[in-house]
């Protein structure tokens, strides 16, 4: 599988996880309870951030010769922030402020996500030779401890 297509399917989880935490937000009366409901998206947006960089940014700028402050700076700098925004938020000792992280994340995800399906992973599919996508999905695979995808399929 090409590694945007692997990389699409991990933002339809994502997609999940911030309309399940948008409604928690609201819902959650205690600090325990929206820590626990904001676990999850948060734990796997730090590992998906390392995984995408890794097997799409790092790749397309080296191919495209682009270097580190070309197009895809802003897109690391937005997981920078998300990360700061996530240590911050389990940092809370008050539910209000902890809402407001919370809240905070919400956006900046959506914002995120956009960016990179309709800008990002379109150019990822013109630049990169289909054999060298396929190769970056079978690293994603890799890193995720996955079998069974292999080179032109599933």
């Amino acid at each position: 599988m090409r590694v945007v297509d692997v990389l699409t399917g991990e933002h339809g989880v994502f997609h999940f996880l911030v309309e399940q935490l948008d409604d928690a937000v609201g819902h959650c009366t205690t600090l325990v309870e929206l820590r626990a409901a904001a676990a999850p998206m948060a734990i796997a947006l730090l590992g998906h951030a390392r995984i995408e960089e890794a097997t799409l940014f790092a790749p397309l700028e080296r191919e495209l010769g682009l270097g580190t402050t070309g197009p895809l700076h802003c897109l690391r700098e937005e997981h920078q922030e998300m990360d700061r925004v996530v240590k911050a938020m389990f940092a809370q000792r008050e539910l209000p402020a902890l809402r407001a992280g919370v809240r905070e994340l919400v956006e900046l995800t959506r914002k995120h996500l956009g960016r990179e399906e309709t800008v990002l992973f379109a150019a990822a599919n013109e630049a990169l030779a289909v054999g060298r996508s396929e190769q970056l999905g079978a690293e994603w695979a890799r890193a995720r401890g996955i079998t069974g995808i292999i080179r032109g399929g599933a």
